[in-house]
């Protein structure tokens, strides 16, 4: 019964408090100065060494480039003089906490009836402290951890931890919109945690906020909890954003638990324990919280704070507030630039149904859901290649939107002249010749400062450590924001979704790829890939290199730059799949499962075993003696896994569980298990087979919730798959890991030139045109 939805309105889908930023001009993180009702933005200097570098590495090539307009100019200097502004260190604490449990089920906030035994503090300022209930509780006998005080009751323990939490501005959690907080807030309003009154904690001192849907939704879909007084940012969901995984952080980490992320970004990991957590003692209880909340606060301080401070940055481009960057998809964030943009200009935000006025796409997707024609992949050549150079297009699709001027109101725009002047190959659409687009001003100007500017800056040894730490955060976040501004316009949860600027982007991208291709051509240099963005050019001379990067510049007005150069490549015959040895031995893969995270271990072992041996590989002698090495890796593990000598652990495959299992399909009739020994066997149809696996689970009282991973291995019973810890070594189904083994090292064997089944031993299976002519087609 909304206004907005009788009327045809604009800009009515905006939250209240981004209009507040919006119509006042006020951008978060950056520093403001108070003077009386009023806010004045407190500018910082930069040194005269780092403006001198503004004007010799930006202005001069915007001046040799003919871009020296007032707008484009007041663009890069918005963007300089506020990126260039120090970062603050924000105060902060880490906060887990640990509940009572009992086998095979997970408390939850919405029943709350465990107690909470543990809450584990580490802060900004140094603080280590783990509140322990002490009533009723497990005894060792041993002494507690220094950073442990004990709480009598468990009303005690509560009201300690909302005081602490009330002095810290902000709150960090690793799952706390669906656990830790929403369960502190819940249980405080419980009469049973006073075992002496049987009174509960007042509402007014509790500076959690929740809203009733978080009791309702699971998973990564509940609500986000609020700190009355400050900030609470929960990093599951940070982490969670494919942004941050990879552009940030390099994919250095494949699943989503707090110990998975620890390993691979800090090198430590969580505590571990025998049995049960709810039957460890009070003083191991104390080290295990303390530890989480430990490291939990350390993804945000290592590295010199590199996550608190890229969300500041972000947050800075961004316009939107620090808890909401650490939330929000980078489809968010953009949203955010632009709606900015826009009421600062006086223009109103366009309606999506506007949007759609200017077409669809004219290109025809080859990937299956795709809506137009993505980026170009070359066929590889397969085989070894020795000495090949990676040439990388430095943000091509941010050069192309800022170069070709694409942008939502200047793509299909009401001029006739344009459609002539402006016509963009390989498509029906034109852009506008006559003005500026708003997205082409804006990623342009921050794609020139990141590469001309700040990644120099960040490499410039004269300055101090501490600049060059922030000029390098500054080039990470604006490369996390320009990777993502093409993909959003093409994608329909982006609220200025607009198909044919996408689709012009990508074809301008192939156009791109392929004249660099015939140019390399014409240099004398062997293209054995490419990949959206990237060439491989086998045994090229710096001289050439340095040929095609000038014409590259000059006539396309994109920038080349060597990314990697490999002692050799082995390319198999599937686009986006081959691994790279670099100089020092290093294995680059690309696209091969061997090496993903839910791989069974034993295959993974496997995997990286064949790995080292590539690495050592200096010429085709070596190459040769490797092949050997390999076969002998793969007979080996083939024969263990038939003669049931791999232990079940080493089978499994781990997957994490991204929502509530109950949004699952349904259970069918149980049927009796194909050796008879199971009394029934549970089957659900449709299913993956971690869901599969994770219901039989919850079948035996276990909850199951989003983020937890899910071992499971491929059985002869049933639904062909069983929990691990519900299977039996000789229910394994030998058959289906031989195909895993096949699918995983064919990627590899093929480029090798060696056939999986033939190196067993076993016949390959032939192809109608095999059977019936005697040859391969």
């Amino acid at each position: 019964n909304s206004l907005r939805e009788k009327l045809r309105c604009w800009e009515a889908d905006i939250k209240y408090h981004e209009n507040y930023l919006y119509d006042n001009g006020l951008i978060p993180g950056v520093y403001y100065v108070r003077k009386g009702q009023e806010l004045e933005p407190k500018l910082y200097q930069i040194s005269e060494k780092v403006g001198t570098e503004l004007k010799e590495l930006l202005w001069d090539k915007i001046k040799e480039e003919g871009e020296s307009g007032k707008e484009y100019r007041e663009y890069v200097t918005t963007w300089a003089d506020l990126l260039n502004q120090p970062i603050p260190e924000l105060r902060r604490v880490a906060v887990d906490i640990e509940v009572e449990s009992e086998e095979g089920r997970m408390p939850n906030p919405r029943d709350h009836d465990r107690r909470v035994t543990a809450v584990g503090f580490a802060g900004s300022d140094g603080l280590r402290k783990v509140l322990v209930l002490g009533e009723n509780m497990p005894d060792s006998g041993t002494p507690f951890i220094k950073e442990a005080e004990i709480c009598k009751t468990e009303k005690e323990l509560l009201e300690k931890a909302f005081q602490i939490i009330n002095t810290y501005p902000i709150i960090l959690t690793f799952n706390g919109d669906d656990f830790d907080l929403p369960y502190l807030y819940t249980r405080s309003q419980d009469p049973r945690i006073d075992t002496r009154e049987g009174k509960a904690i007042p509402k007014d001192t509790i500076p959690i906020v929740v809203k009733k849907d978080s009791f309702i939704k699971h998973g990564m879909q509940a609500e986000p909890v609020g700190i009355r007084h400050g900030v609470h940012i929960d990093l599951f969901r940070t982490f969670q954003n494919r942004s941050i995984q990879i552009y940030a952080f390099s994919r250095k980490y494949t699943e989503f638990t707090l110990n998975a992320i620890c390993e691979a970004l800090l090198e430590d990991s969580k505590l571990e324990y025998e049995g049960e957590i709810g039957e460890l003692p009070m003083q191991k209880l104390a080290e295990y919280c303390m530890k989480d909340a430990d490291l939990t606060f350390r993804l945000t301080s290592f590295n010199d704070n590199l996550l608190m401070k890229l969300l500041v940055v972000i947050a800075r481009i961004g316009r939107l507030s620090v808890d909401d960057i650490a939330r929000f998809g980078v489809n968010q964030w953009i949203r955010g630039i632009l709606y900015y943009e826009h009421r600062q200009r006086n223009e109103l935000i366009p309606r999506t149904d506007e949007l759609e006025g200017k077409g669809t796409a004219s290109t025809a997707a080859v990937i299956k859901e795709k809506k137009y024609r993505g980026g170009e992949v070359v066929e590889p050549t397969p085989g070894i290649h020795f000495n090949v150079v990676v040439l990388d297009f430095a943000s091509l699709y941010p050069s192309i939107i800022k170069v070709h001027n694409l942008s939502y109101e200047t793509i299909n725009c009401v001029h006739d002249d344009c459609k002539e002047t402006g016509h963009i190959e390989g498509t029906s659409h034109w852009v506008c010749q006559q003005r500026k687009g708003l997205s082409s001003l804006l990623i342009g100007s921050l794609r020139d400062l990141r590469v001309n500017y700040y990644k120099h800056l960040a490499k410039d040894k004269t300055l101090p450590p501490q600049e060059r730490q922030l000029y390098n955060v500054v080039s990470q976040a604006i490369k996390v924001i320009l990777n993502a501004s093409y993909g959003v316009m093409g994608a329909e949860i982006f609220p200025l979704y607009c198909l044919p600027v996408a689709d012009a982007t990508a074809a301008i991208g192939r156009n791109t790829i392929h004249s660099t291709i015939d140019k390399c051509k014409e240099s004398g240099i062997e293209v054995v890939y490419g990949d959206t963005d990237s060439l491989f050019l086998k045994n090229p001379s710096q001289q050439a290199i340095d040929k095609v990067m000038a014409w590259a510049k000059e006539k396309l007005g994109v920038d080349l730059e060597i990314d990697k150069q490999y002692r050799y490549v082995v390319f198999s015959d599937l686009k986006k799949n081959y691994l790279g040895v670099l100089p020092d031995g290093m294995v680059d893969v690309k696209g091969l499962t061997g090496k993903k995270s839910h791989t069974p271990p034993f295959i993974r072992s496997a995997f990286y075993e064949i790995l080292a041996i590539l690495g050592k590989v200096n010429s085709q002698k070596d190459f040769e003696s490797a092949k050997e090495n390999i076969k002998n890796i793969i007979q080996r593990d083939a024969k263990n896994l038939e003669s049931f000598k791999i232990p079940i652990q080493d089978l499994s495959f781990n997957v994490m569980i991204n929502k509530s299992i109950s949004s699952y399909g349904k259970k069918v009739t149980p049927n009796k298990s194909m050796d008879g020994k199971d009394s029934q066997v549970e089957t659900y149809k449709g299913l993956p087979q971690h869901i599969k696996a994770a219901k039989l689970l919850s079948d035996r009282g276990r909850e199951i919730k989003a983020g937890d991973i899910i071992s499971y291995v491929k059985t002869k019973t049933g639904d062909g798959v069983k929990p691990v810890e519900l299977a039996r070594p000789d229910e394994i189904d030998t058959e289906k890991y031989i195909e895993t083994m096949e699918s995983t090292f064919d990627q590899v064997l093929s480029a090798l030139n060696f056939e999986f089944k033939s190196m067993l031993g076993k016949p390959r299976q032939q192809s109608l045109d095999e059977l019936f002519w005697g040859k391969a087609t």
